[in-house]
């Protein structure tokens, strides 16, 4: 019960009998019960001036604070559209971003982007079918710490071309010691699509879906 409000008589009880149950209370409520109970009160014992002045006192904040949420859902609003309509600008552009997977066609070559934490003496790049099973492994040497590419052309091992489908990758690298250095994968590709949805927005490159906030590197 709001303070200062007093007890509604039972013969008012029609005009507030939308209310009841509800959780919470709007302005438009608030307005009801006020008037409801002026109607009610005792003409031989009416509500003191004081009492009146603080529940018109508590409408009006409760009408300043419904119109504050108003404007910041508005605003929540712009701001979302300039934001879809900047990331629209990010189809047909070049993207990297953390992931390791491959989606392969056949007779693609498949640029695969990572990052080494150091410069690495030798470097393995093992090629995993959905199943976990390494198809192939690519060995580079002397790669120097930053990003850095190599391409798969899509055979095994032996030489034989794969089949289409989902693969991943992982790096393996060494320092001239001989220690495990730290490396990182990346997706490459062209955006496609922008796709909003209400758990965020999403850009399509190579078919695959990418959360717009694991974008790492964007260009033309």
């Amino acid at each position: 019960m709001i303070t200062g409000l007093t007890p509604i008589a039972t013969e008012s009880a029609s005009a507030v009998s939308n209310i009841a149950g509800q959780q919470t209370l709007g302005k438009e409520d608030f307005l009801q019960l006020l008037v409801a109970q002026l109607q009610a009160q005792d003409p031989l014992d009416p509500q003191s001036a004081e009492d009146f002045s603080a529940q018109l006192a508590q409408f009006s904040a409760l009408e300043q604070m419904t119109n504050i949420n108003t404007t910041l859902e508005q605003s929540q609003k712009f701001e979302q559209a300039i934001n879809n309509s900047a990331l629209i600008n990010l189809i047909g552009k070049n993207i990297d971003s953390q992931g390791n997977s491959i989606d392969f066609n056949s007779g693609e070559v498949k640029t695969l982007s990572f990052s080494l934490d150091e410069d690495a003496a030798e470097v393995e790049v093992d090629i995993m079918d959905s199943a976990g099973n390494t198809v192939t492994t690519l060995r580079i040497n002397e790669l120097i710490a930053g990003n850095n590419q190599t391409v798969w052309n899509g055979t095994d091992g032996e030489g034989n071309p794969v089949q289409p489908g989902a693969y991943t990758f992982q790096i393996k690298a060494k320092n001239t010691r001989g220690d495990d250095i730290g490396a990182q994968t990346f997706i490459s590709g062209k955006i496609s699509d922008v796709i909003f949805e209400e758990s965020g927005s999403f850009a399509i490159v190579n078919g695959q879906r990418i959360s717009v906030s694991e974008i790492s590197r964007v260009g033309t």
